[in-house]
Order: structure tokens, then C-alpha cells, then sequence
């Protein structure tokens, strides 16, 4: 991998806490769905970037089912523990919130108008309105808190590869019940301009 603070368990879309056999699953899932050859990628991604992909997810793979190796990785990026591992024994003891429906026009609940272009600070109130915290999303998506928060920032610098900031985003505009398409052609926009 070529960022050495790259989130393996993001990367394949697992918790910390998973275990060996959810992390081959997904691995083997992951690998089907970005297969250069693979129609789901055509038109999405150019065949470079579903190699480079393909390759990190191998690489991830090898990292968390060698325990030395996921064990060195855990402590550089969770040298306090595991976030996740946190959050669920918080999740014990709290008592489960009955499901909120869903906003039929989250943008008419949030004051937006329709047309405003989708960048981190409306993705951010287009959440908040929908009753989500952050924290629901990367429990939810596994996507890092820390990505997350850079999203909604517009800190481009602090987010990952553009091939992974487009899964992200895909993943953050269905919990919010947004078009997937749109959140990431208008995010881009000031991604590609801020990163320029």
C-alpha cells in the first residue's frame, strides 16, 4: 500500500474487531467487485485505478490474516485500542433508540435549496437533520471517524486516494437517502479543485 497510515479494516470494509474468516469473506467480495474486468467498475473507475485497488485489497488481506502483522498494524493506527471495540461495549449499555423514519426531502427539512452543490458542510447538515451522528455512519459503513470528519471539512488533504474517497462517498450518500452519482460528481468538484 502505498499510504503507510492506510486503514486496512476501511480498505475491506470490516471492523477492528473482525474476525478472521468476516475478513476473507470480504476480501473475497471485494476482490469480485473490483476486478478490472468486472462490469460493476466499467464507467466508475479507469482500469489503473481498479488495479491499484485490487492491489491494496490484497495487500490489506495479507496484513490482517497474518497476526504479527495485524497486530504491528493495530498498534500504529489504534495505539489507544480499538475505536470500534470502544464504541460497541458503549453501545451495551446504552439503550437502542427506536428507528427514526426516514426525511422524505432531506434538503426542504435542512433549509437547503434542491440545487446547492454537495460539499462537505451540506452533507454535514443534510446528516444532522436526518438524526445521524458520525459515529452512526462509521458504525454503520466502517469507514473511520477520522475520514468522516474530513469529508464533512472539505480536508482534502487528510483524505485518502481518490479511488477510496469515491467508495466513501457512495457509502455516506445511501444512509442519507442522496443519489450516490450526484454526492460524488459535485463532491469532486472542490475535491479536484482543492487538491489541484
Amino acid at each position: 500500500m502505498s499510504d503507510e497510515h492506510q486503514n486496512c479494516y476501511e480498505l475491506l470494509e470490516v471492523d477492528p474487531g473482525a474476525s478472521q474468516d468476516q475478513i476473507r469473506r470480504n476480501f473475497k467480495r471485494l476482490s469480485a467487485l473490483f476486478d478490472p474486468e468486472s462490469p460493476v467498475v466499467y464507467g466508475l473507475y479507469r482500469p489503473e485505478e481498479a488495479r491499484r485497488l485490487l492491489a491494496d485489497l490484497r495487500e490489506a488481506h495479507r496484513i490482517l490474516t497474518d497476526t504479527l502483522e495485524r497486530r504491528r498494524h493495530d498498534r500504529r493506527l489504534f495505539p489507544e485500542g480499538h475505536p470500534s471495540l470502544r464504541r460497541a461495549d458503549e453501545r451495551s449499555a446504552a439503550p437502542v433508540p427506536a428507528p427514526r423514519p426516514p426525511i422524505e426531502d432531506p434538503f426542504k427539512a435542512a433549509g437547503i435549496p434542491e440545487d446547492t452543490l454537495l460539499c462537505g458542510v451540506v452533507l454535514a447538515k443534510l446528516r444532522t437533520v436526518q438524526g445521524l451522528s458520525l459515529a452512526d455512519i462509521a458504525d454503520r459503513t466502517k469507514i473511520s471517524l477520522k475520514t468522516l470528519e474530513a469529508i464533512e471539512a472539505d480536508d482534502y488533504a487528510a483524505l485518502p486516494a481518490l479511488i477510496y474517497v469515491r467508495s466513501f462517498l457512495k457509502q455516506v450518500a445511501a444512509l442519507l437517502h442522496l443519489d450516490p452519482g450526484r454526492v460524488v460528481n459535485e463532491y469532486l468538484v472542490g475535491y479536484e479543485a482543492g487538491t489541484a
